[in-house]
């Protein structure tokens, strides 16, 4: 059976038009219709026709690539916000990584960070240092 004849088949009004939850369905689904509506939208996410594994990986690459597919996938937005609601603890929804039920810019790998990693948070405090030190001599100098 398509899924637009599932729809149909969903809604009062016998069309894929407004539905009110409150009028009985026009056509009964059977467990069949019902299997084969999930199969069809599962076919739709990515999060079910991939391996959901994918979502709560270590590596940062698996990470992304779990990004990428979310991108493509009708949900994202509702994800997106019940992951924010519900303050997921960890993993990829909505296209966003979550951890410890915040979303994060990247996930870091397990481990030590690498010295690469160590020297740019170093030379990026360095820097703000500076420009407070700089600001603080521009507020006291006197004006002329």
């Amino acid at each position: 059976m398509r899924l637009t004849a599932l729809l149909d088949n969903i809604t009062a009004q016998g069309g894929s038009g407004p539905w009110a939850p409150h009028q009985p369905l026009a056509t009964p689904l059977g467990e069949k219709d019902v299997a084969e509506f999930d199969r069809l939208v599962a076919g739709l996410l990515p999060c079910r026709s991939n391996d959901p594994e994918l979502w709560f990986a270590e590596r940062a690459t698996e990470v992304e690539q779990a990004k990428a597919l979310c991108r493509t996938c009708p949900l994202v937005e509702g994800c997106l916000a019940g992951a924010l609601e519900r303050r997921e603890p960890w993993g990829v929804w909505g296209g966003e990584v979550f951890v410890d039920g915040v979303v994060v810019a990247r996930k870091r790998g397990r481990g030590r960070p690498s010295k690469a990693e160590v020297l740019a948070r170093q030379a990026e405090e360095a820097a703000r240092r500076e420009d407070r030190a700089g600001d603080e001599a521009s507020a006291s100098a006197p004006a002329a």
